[in-house]
């Protein structure tokens, strides 16, 4: 049964009304079955042409992007506090513990930020 409304499932998202109300006729079975050889043919393509790419990887790729980018913004604080504090005349070790401080306050704030992929 789960097969017959899988089919039904399959003929609707693809805008193709079953041939009978309330049912499904082994022609539309097979009309489903067409349809989905189809769709996992483009996905098969789509993958070689390199369309396609595995998602896991890239939760592994964007994870380690953001960790670099975070490191990144977390040294900066040790890389301009000097230039700063002389520019402004400011004591250079507070200017960079008030950076730091304000800093990972403000990516501590970011932590519910997400990737979704679909």
């Amino acid at each position: 049964m789960a097969a017959v409304g899988a089919a039904a499932d399959t003929l609707r998202e693809n805008g193709i009304a079953p041939a009978r109300p309330g049912g499904t006729t082994f022609a539309d079975a097979r009309t489903a079955n067409e349809i989905l050889k189809a769709q996992e043919r483009r996905l098969r393509l789509d993958e070689r042409k390199g369309k396609l790419i595995d998602k896991a990887k890239v939760l592994v790729l964007v994870h380690g992007l953001a960790k670099q980018e975070r490191d990144a913004i977390l040294a900066w604080p040790a890389r301009v506090a000097a230039v700063l504090a002389a520019e402004l005349g400011v004591d250079a070790h507070r200017l960079q513990t008030l950076l730091d401080s304000s800093l990972r306050e403000h990516l501590a704030d970011r932590t519910d930020v997400r990737l979704r992929l679909g």
